[in-house]
């Protein structure tokens, strides 16, 4: 008994201290002296009234556009006969490409020079859409699996036995969805609450923005501090919605492991129309940055050529730093991952949401934090890339986490117990079995980190060494905080565009190689694949020698 007790306990122990040092901002928040007064305090003004309702109806907007073009997209390519579904998979999925401060500041600048008397992007419902247009596919790839994995044979049979329209989607692929979606607005919403770049780029005053200019522009830490702990108040209703949003439905356990392809409606006369209209849904996303980077590139409104020589710095030292950030988000995330797929509890997952409750810190505000425990308890990790990935780390170490909790659920713990029923020591178990299943699920996380960390502005400008620069940090020099002309950050959109592009197709090939095997394939391939989507012990027993 105390050897099945002790690995749960050193598990839980570490990845309790893992969230404790994700929540290292919030401690620096409480303990600086913040109190309930200064909220209200700030709460008289009405620019900071303003700021929160911005905020929240930005949040909600963008939520819900993002939810419906993400799990329209997702029906669309898993559920219809549309025509090649894997190329428009990468498509819908190439605005991940992108950094949402590049797309607003294209888009803005694109209005500017073809447009110059449309001033809806600097609208409400403008931003929106455009802040949805980058961020939809955090939804749309986590509700493509959800799709693909649910086995037709239910939707067939509740077909069969309520023949009302739409019975088998509300009884069986709704509720497989739902976790999906929920999972996927949680990163939507939470990007919103700490976005800056856009946000100024779009000239909209939320509560990020003010909390920047507060520190930056006004030198007030103190109420920077107050507006601070009134965004994690909203981040923690995010966490609480979204987890009403996923709802308790065991849909996602009965149908994982299906094969066999799912049904396609067939859109007969509209097929191509069709794809031809949301195909403008990946247009409109990076269009204004393909758009406006080549008409820099090309030499149009520009007084010079690119110096392409001065790029090579920031380029290696991006890639450096996000395959650093990867890397330890990658091996801190395991405990925490392992925790609460192995051990599920209230303990476990109120230490999960610690982490995303981490996520939704203002990057400035995790800055200043990191930079006032460095100063103190170690100056000489000062504005170092130490301190920097530091930082990347507690921001998107729930990327890594959630992932791995996929990849983890995949590799059952059915599995570890066949594997100790054959005498294998755990750690054995572990490396043989349960790793090679969850390893998709592990690299999709330390995909999605990297790119985060490679495209991250805000943290970046107020933690990069001295004499240092990234793509991101480049680019914000070209614009001095306005939105200009475009050209003089063409060279660098186009890198950061190019670095984004190999990982996020990357994780789309993973996605992907997931999936069923399409409509097309003979039986004979898909018993094969059938057969190898359950390991018996049979099986296990041959990869444990």
């Amino acid at each position: 008994m105390p050897q099945s007790i002790r690995p749960v306990t050193v598990t839980a122990l570490a990845a309790v201290t893992v969230a404790g040092v994700s929540l290292l901002p919030i401690g620096y928040l409480l303990l600086s002296g913040t109190s309930i007064t200064d909220i209200r305090a700030q709460l008289v003004y009405s620019t900071t009234v303003a700021a929160v309702g911005q905020t929240i109806a930005l949040t909600l907007l963008i939520g819900a556009l993002s939810a419906i073009i993400g799990v329209g997209c997702a029906l669309l390519v898993t559920r219809t006969s549309v025509p090649a579904p894997r190329l428009l998979t990468v498509l819908f999925a190439m605005p991940l490409a992108v950094p949402g401060f590049v797309s607003a500041y294209a888009a803005y600048s694109a209005a500017l020079v073809y447009a110059p008397s449309f001033t809806g992007l600097t609208t409400l419902p403008g931003a929106s859409v455009v802040l949805s247009l980058s961020l939809y596919p955090y939804v749309f790839l986590p509700c493509v699996i959800a799709l693909r994995r649910v086995d037709p044979s239910l939707e067939e049979v509740v077909s069969t036995l309520r023949r009302r329209r739409f019975s088998a989607f509300r009884a069986v692929s709704l509720p497989a969805l739902r976790p999906a979606l929920a999972a996927g607005l949680l990163i939507v919403a939470l990007h919103v609450l700490a976005e800056y770049g856009a946000m100024q780029q779009l000239g909209r005053s939320t509560l990020t923005t003010k909390i920047v200019a507060e520190m930056l522009d006004y030198g007030d830490y103190r109420s920077a501090r107050s507006l601070s702990l009134l965004l994690t108040a909203l981040a923690v209703l995010v966490l609480v919605g979204t987890r009403w949003i996923a709802g308790g439905s065991t849909i996602g356990e009965v149908t994982r492991g299906s094969t066999r392809p799912p049904r396609r409606t067939s859109l007969g006369a509209v097929r191509l129309p069709l794809t031809f209209l949301v195909a403008l849904v990946p247009l409109l996303a990076i269009g204004p940055t393909v758009l406006m980077t080549a008409r820099g590139l090309l030499g149009q409104g520009r007084s010079s050529a690119p110096s392409w020589g001065s790029i090579t710095g920031p380029l290696t030292t991006t890639i450096g730093y996000a395959l650093a950030a990867a890397f330890v988000a990658t091996l801190v995330a395991v405990p925490v991952s392992w925790w609460v797929t192995r051990a599920p509890s209230a303990r476990s997952h109120l230490t999960e949401r610690a982490i995303w409750v981490a996520h939704s810190i203002p990057s400035a505000i995790l800055a200043l934090s990191l930079v006032f425990l460095s100063t103190r308890l170690a100056p000489s990790l000062y504005k170092t890339a130490a301190v920097l990935i530091a930082a990347y780390v507690i921001l998107y170490l729930p990327l890594a986490v959630a992932n791995q909790r996929v990849g983890l659920q995949a590799a059952r713990r059915t599995y570890d117990d066949v594997a100790a029923s054959l005498g294998v020591r755990p750690s054995r178990a572990f490396v043989r079995v349960t790793l090679p299943l969850a390893a998709p699920g592990f690299m999709a996380g330390a995909i999605l980190v990297a790119l985060d960390a490679s495209k991250e502005l805000t943290t970046t400008l107020m933690l990069l060494p001295f004499n240092t620069s990234t793509l991101s940090s480049k680019l914000w020099a070209t614009t001095n905080g306005e939105s200009l002309d475009f050209s003089a950050a063409a060279p660098y959109a186009a890198l950061l565009v190019l670095l984004g592009v190999v990982p996020v197709w990357l994780l789309v090939r993973h996605t992907l190689a997931g999936l069923a095997p399409a409509a097309t394939g003979s039986a004979l391939e898909q018993a094969r694949t059938a057969d190898l989507a359950e390991p018996t012990q049979v099986q296990l027993a041959a990869q444990l020698p």
